[in-house]
């Protein structure tokens, strides 16, 4: 359960957060946003991004920023930094993989056939573990359209949900949270199940589940009603540096330091 900023325990541990729509703006990192990142290496928080683009997405992004891990495809691949390696962490067997990946292009076969316009994104190429449809990005379908399809596919056996640009589906055995708690304890080395000292940012209801544990979950002020109310503080949208916001406030000020 998360808990008022005035209650938690000492300096933040770690940040966690979302991609799009929390840290980029057009899909792209601003400067702004950038800079709030290296002023936390500055002050030794590690930074974490979850997001549910894909595994090659994120090798890239651990590669060229300073972030400590990255936690893709909602849980689906982590990779960490190790020294100028990088580790990679599946949410579930490798050896499942195959199985797995027959079984959601053939669930996107009838996805497709009931409703029109409907396609796998662009950057599902680049995924080892789920899919993604794209309702949003490239292509411009309706909530209705994209919640049916989450539905469909949920009845299939996936776990499937929405975010702003995509409906990601693959396995029911992980999300964003159970991959967080697993930075939490092999990456961090702290108590998975003690969120207590962790900030959170997201602004799609795949961060929701997470909110529900982080010691401070934040809304960016772009993301819908229900994310807003599962998040215990929010700052500005993208257009406004909301990460930088929320990193000024509840992380680097609470430690005397500031931009």
């Amino acid at each position: 359960m998360s808990k008022p900023l005035a209650e938690l325990s000492g300096p933040v541990d770690a940040l966690f957060s979302d991609l799009d729509g929390t840290l980029t703006t057009n899909g792209r990192v601003e400067a702004a946003t950038y800079a709030a990142l290296e002023r936390l290496g500055e002050a030794g928080i590690p930074v974490v991004l979850v997001t549910g683009r894909p595994a090659g997405w994120a090798q890239a992004l651990l590669t060229m920023s300073p972030l400590l891990a990255v936690v893709s495809e909602n849980g689906g691949v982590t990779f960490v930094r190790e020294g100028n390696k990088q580790k990679k962490i599946y949410g579930v067997p490798a050896s499942t993989l195959p199985e797995w990946r027959r079984r959601m292009r053939a669930a996107m076969v009838d996805v497709a056939n009931e409703i029109p316009g409907i396609r796998l994104s662009s950057d599902s190429q680049y995924r080892e573990v789920d899919l993604a449809i794209d309702w949003n990005e490239e292509v411009n379908l309706s909530v209705d359209d994209a919640e049916r399809a989450v539905k469909m596919l949920r009845e299939q056996g996936f776990k499937a949900v929405r975010s702003s640009v995509h409906v990601n589906y693959g396995p029911p055995d992980f999300d964003k949270l159970s991959a967080v708690k697993v930075v939490v304890e092999k990456v961090l080395g702290g108590n998975p199940d003690d969120l207590d000292r962790y900030v959170y940012v997201g602004d799609s209801l795949n961060d929701i589940e997470a909110f529900d544990v982080a010691g401070l979950p934040v809304a960016m002020g772009g993301a819908s009603d229900d994310v807003r109310a599962a998040a215990r503080e929010s700052v500005g949208d993208v257009d406004s540096d909301g990460v930088a916001e929320a990193i000024e406030r509840f992380v680097l000020a609470p430690m005397g330091r500031s931009f």
